[in-house]
């Protein structure tokens, strides 16, 4: 089940993937190219296009600037355009620029961080149109719509939330470029799935449409967007539900790549 994953959205491109063959392509070059982006991208346009004002539109902006500059993060993205210029390279995370190193690092922010991350990702859900809710549950929505439909919706959260929001998605993809994944051991991965399953089980306990819900969840994509959007509303109500150690590794678990 995708997470809303909402970065800053101004759509930042490079150019795409060739042969190793036909040009080579320094890391140095690369960095200095993000870090220039800021320069002659309209990024505070494409941002007031999503509706973000005022100090909102700052904060975006800003955002968007820091992840390019941030050595660390265009160290890592350099690197992995490099890569997608080689024969044979599998090129699946080529649908962002920050988006990998933000979910790579989830999993090393402390307890309240990680969850401050999820509540303004369960807001964002909620707050989704129900066609593009369900197709972000089921991942077939669109990189590019997805990116302007949460875009939309980050503009509406308050100041101060959208500036925790920045600031631990910014921790999160600085651990991302610069460490491992963290992964839960076999044994409290699989207590964590169990403690998901019982959450979830005390959701759904009352509702009239359980069983249809569950075999929703057995199968997203054969349910319509309106019922997958339910099922992962209700998902991360269950989740966000518990507290504690099991809380943190519930979120940890959900955040493994």
């Amino acid at each position: 089940m995708a997470r809303v994953c909402v970065v800053a959205t101004a759509l930042v491109t490079l150019p795409g993937p060739g042969h190793a063959q036909d040009v080579t392509v320094r890391k140095s070059d690369i960095v200095r190219i993000l870090g220039q982006l800021p320069e002659f991208t309209p990024i505070r346009e494409d941002m007031r296009a999503l509706g973000f004002e005022g100090e909102k539109l700052d904060l975006a902006v800003a955002q968007i600037e820091r992840m390019l500059r941030d050595p660390l993060i265009a160290s890592n993205i350099a690197d992995r355009v490099i890569a997608a210029r080689l024969p044979n390279v599998d090129t699946v995370e080529a649908g962002g620029l920050f988006w990998p190193l933000v979910d790579r690092g989830l999993g090393r922010l402390n307890p309240r961080e990680l969850r401050y991350f999820y509540v303004v990702e369960q807001a964002m859900l909620k707050a989704l149109p129900t066609r593009e809710c369900g197709l972000t549950i089921k991942e077939r929505l669109a990189p590019e719509r997805l990116a302007k439909v949460t875009g939309s919706v980050a503009a509406r959260l308050n100041t101060p939330a959208l500036k925790e929001y920045y600031r631990i998605q910014f921790k999160a993809a600085q651990f991302g470029a610069s460490q491992e994944v963290f992964r839960l051991a076999p044994a409290a991965e699989a207590k964590a799935a169990e403690t998901i399953n019982r959450a979830l089980g005390r959701t759904l306990a009352d509702r009239p449409d359980r069983k249809a819900l569950m075999r929703a969840y057995r199968n997203l994509n054969r349910v319509g967007n309106r019922r997958a959007c339910e099922a992962g509303r209700l998902f991360m109500d269950a989740v966000l539900s518990l507290e504690g150690r099991e809380l943190h590794n519930a979120l940890i678990l959900l955040s493994t790549p």
